[in-house]
């Protein structure tokens, strides 16, 4: 299994919108809305994203997650003074489960290790990758109705 990051460009913006309407499929399809709605619904969200995104960490590096040069995913980080921000790891789900963002993490973790930094991130409370990251040794350090911001040191 050969992991790699690859940086985005322009003409990644297909599959980047493919991958995050993938992370909401299984969401919409339980609110029992047409074909039409839910791809405008996810257009709407995806530009809305793409620009909050832009807006919030202007220095982040965006990277295109590829498993033995197959694209699979996106990561999105950004290197602070204090620590990483992990922004976004999403990975396509035919793919998931098979370790890549353990791995992707874990490199994180052993980059900020290395640097006496700490990773923080951000995660829905329904989000089942919040085992994931828990498992990792993150933790929770504050809680909204929707989030939960969860570092590792």
């Amino acid at each position: 299994m050969r992991v790699e990051l690859k940086t985005i460009t322009k003409d990644d913006e297909s599959f980047l919108y493919e991958v995050y309407s993938s992370t909401r499929r299984k969401e919409l399809d339980s609110w029992g809305w047409s074909v039409e709605q839910m791809q405008h619904f996810l257009e709407m969200q995806w530009c809305a994203q793409q620009i909050s995104y832009r807006q919030q960490f202007p220095q982040a590096s965006h990277c295109i997650i590829t498993l033995d040069n197959k694209y699979i995913g996106r990561l999105l980080t950004e290197g602070l003074p204090e620590h990483y921000h992990l922004i976004d790891i999403s990975i396509l789900p035919s793919f998931q489960g098979n370790g890549v963002g353990t791995y992707l993490i874990t490199q994180l973790q052993q980059k900020a290790q290395k640097e006496h930094k700490s990773v923080i991130l951000q995660v829905l409370h329904t989000n089942p990758a919040r085992n994931l990251y828990e498992r990792l040794g993150f933790q929770v350090v504050s809680a909204d109705e929707v989030y939960l911001k969860m570092k590792w040191r």
